[in-house]
C-alpha cells in the first residue's frame, strides 16, 4: 500500500506546475550545449563550496564564483532554470518534511 501511494504521489508531483516548469526550463538550457556545460560547471562548484562542513563562512568564495560566472548567470534561460530548480527543490523538501513528520530516525552515526 505504501508503494502504491508513493507512486501516486510521484505522479502528482510530475504533474505539478513546479515540476513542469523545471523540465521546460531545463530543456531550454540543454538546447545550447556550451551554455548547459557552463551552467553545470557553476552548479557543481557552487554545490562543493556550500557542502563544506568545516565551519568557515564561504560568502566571499561564493561571491567570487558568481562574478566568475556572471555571463552565464545573467543569461535569461539559465536564470529561468535556476529559479525553477530552486522552487521545485524547495517544494520537494517540503514534501519530504511532511512525509517524515513525527518519525524518529537515528542519525547519530553521522556525527
Amino acid at each position: 500500500m505504501i508503494m502504491q501511494e508513493a507512486k501516486r504521489l510521484n505522479q502528482i508531483i510530475r504533474e505539478s506546475e513546479e515540476y513542469r516548469n523545471y523540465v521546460r526550463t531545463m530543456k531550454r538550457v540543454k538546447e545550447n550545449e556550451e551554455l548547459y556545460q557552463a551552467m553545470n560547471s557553476f552548479r557543481r562548484r557552487n554545490y562543493e563550496l556550500q557542502s563544506y562542513e568545516d565551519g568557515i563562512n564561504r560568502y566571499q568564495e561564493i561571491c567570487n564564483l558568481a562574478q566568475e560566472y556572471e555571463r552565464v548567470l545573467n543569461n535569461s534561460v539559465v536564470n529561468d532554470f535556476l529559479v525553477a530548480e530552486q522552487i521545485f527543490s524547495r517544494k520537494l523538501a517540503g514534501v519530504y518534511e511532511v512525509i517524515a513528520d513525527g518519525m524518529e530516525l537515528d542519525y547519530d552515526y553521522m556525527e
